[in-house]
């Protein structure tokens, strides 16, 4: 797919394309905009181990199932107390991820795939990146 010309009135974003990018976009600000986010989003001030000193807004229970071995790892790792926090954040990040991914869907399909010197020239200036 190549990019389409601005000035062609045909290659005019469909409408509820552009409403599920911006929808998609918003979703993404809130998982970092503290001062915009709704209550439920709103991120809360660091610890010294870099967790949330609490859930991202009010909490509401959940039963979850997960192989022991990974409950035990985390166990290990943040202490019982802080369980809930480090999966709360894992949640979040991947939340994240998955937005991310419709949202690059959504902007491949409106606007074609990047093009490779684009590509390349994003893999010079961070090489270290994959």
């Amino acid at each position: 797919m190549t990019a389409r010309d601005p000035a062609d009135e045909s290659a005019r974003p469909h409408p509820g394309r552009a409403d599920s990018v911006a929808r998609l976009a918003r979703q993404l600000g809130f998982l970092h905009d503290e001062g915009k986010a709704p209550e439920a989003f709103a991120s809360t001030a660091r610890t010294e181990h870099g967790h949330d000193e609490r859930p991202l807004g009010r909490a509401r229970k959940v039963s979850v199932s997960m192989p022991e071995e990974l409950t035990v790892a985390v166990q290990r790792r943040v202490g019982r107390g802080e369980f809930s926090q480090y999966v709360t954040e894992a949640v979040t990040r991947q939340l994240e991820l998955d937005l991310l991914g419709d949202l690059a869907a959504l902007l491949a399909e409106e606007h074609g795939a990047v093009p490779e010197e684009f590509l390349a020239e994003a893999g010079a200036a961070w090489p270290d990146v994959e």
